[in-house]
């Protein structure tokens, strides 16, 4: 497959998985996120499409940079517990189909088995915020690659690459998860 189909997958998984389409505003407007008038009192709220597929390349990157090490963690954070069971059953240690160490949690755990490894981690609407203690743990387990998905304004973002999104909508999440799996999947 050449470069150019691959591009129009993508573009078209994007727009395919609602991945543009936003339920609620957020509160302040992000140069990110445009609204338009369909009806006298009824908005569309969707993200920019070129700001999204650009932050999602740079998510594809950072897991394709991931992959290509030998030894290599991928934490995941998020607070719902109805995904993080989700992601348990998909991902679960019996299944070496993909080829990485996978840590979802809700919080870091912490494995000195782990310095060793290359390790990314990727937040599900969990914001970093400016939670000192989070952010010196993150960098004494030797984790310099973080990827985050929410619809939180952060004044910081502390070197750390994001999507403005918000995966309220399951077809999102699933989205996201799809292009671990193609990246990861040791059987391609």
């Amino acid at each position: 497959m050449n470069n150019k189909n691959i591009k129009h997958l993508l573009l078209e998984s994007i727009v395919s998985s609602d991945f543009l389409s936003l339920d609620n505003a957020p509160k302040k407007q992000l140069r990110h996120i445009k609204s338009r008038s369909v009806h006298k009192k009824s908005f569309v709220t969707f993200l920019d499409l070129f700001e999204t597929l650009k932050s999602l390349k740079q998510l594809i990157r950072s897991l394709s940079f991931l992959s290509a090490k030998d030894q290599k963690i991928l934490h995941v954070w998020l607070e719902n517990k109805q995904y993080l069971r989700l992601l348990d059953s998909m991902f679960n240690d019996n299944d070496k189909s993909l080829n990485i160490d996978l840590s979802v949690k809700n919080s870091l755990v912490r494995n000195p088995l782990n310095l060793k490894k290359e390790q990314l981690l990727f937040l599900l609407d969990f914001p970093l915020k400016n939670n000192k203690k989070n952010i010196k743990r993150i960098f004494n387990e030797k984790i310099y690659l973080i990827n985050k998905v929410n619809l939180k304004l952060e004044k910081n973002n502390w070197g750390s690459y994001k999507i403005y999104n918000d995966l309220k909508n399951f077809k999102k999440f699933l989205f996201l998860f799809i292009l671990v799996d193609l990246i990861f999947d040791k059987n391609k």
